[in-house]
């Protein structure tokens, strides 16, 4: 089942780092701390990240499905799902990998999805591999090395 809005809804976790910190204050302050933080949050209308209507297919295998996502300054999001639901295709799609066949992702309120994955790495958008791979013929310090280009 690939993901979609009413698939992705239901493993969809946010943590606002705030109220992690909160966990290890006495009840009455954790209580008026974790109220401040979601006010806080509630506020800030603009998502760093905001994905609306995402699709993606491969074929005529349907990977992501009207997929809409938002994530705010201080929010953690994990993307969680069997084998197959589109987890990866996804994440592909945030980093500029793939190209949704339908919807944008917005950064910080500007649309990426015609943006070449070079500039998004220069943005700060970044991701790893599940299967790592070193590039033959460079040794071990110029495969670590090798991520550092876009900074000098």
């Amino acid at each position: 089942m690939p993901i979609s809005n009413q698939a992705f809804g239901a493993v969809e976790a946010s943590v606002y780092a705030p109220e992690i910190f909160a966990q290890g204050l006495p009840p009455a302050q954790r209580q008026a701390h974790g109220d401040r933080s979601r006010q806080a949050a509630a506020e800030d209308a603009a998502p760093l990240l905001a994905l609306e209507g995402i699709g993606l297919s491969f074929g005529g295998v349907v990977a992501l499905a009207d997929v809409d996502l938002s994530v705010r300054s201080g929010e953690i999001r994990a993307i969680i799902g069997p084998n197959g639901a589109g987890k990866s295709s996804l994440i592909n799609v945030i980093s500029g990998v793939y190209r949704p066949d339908l919807g944008h992702v917005r950064l910080d309120g500007a649309r990426y999805a015609q943006v070449p994955t070079q500039r998004l790495a220069h943005l700060g958008v970044a991701r790893t591999f599940q299967n790592l791979a070193l590039f033959k013929g460079l040794s071990v310090l110029d495969n670590v090395e090798s991520g550092l280009a876009y900074r000098t």
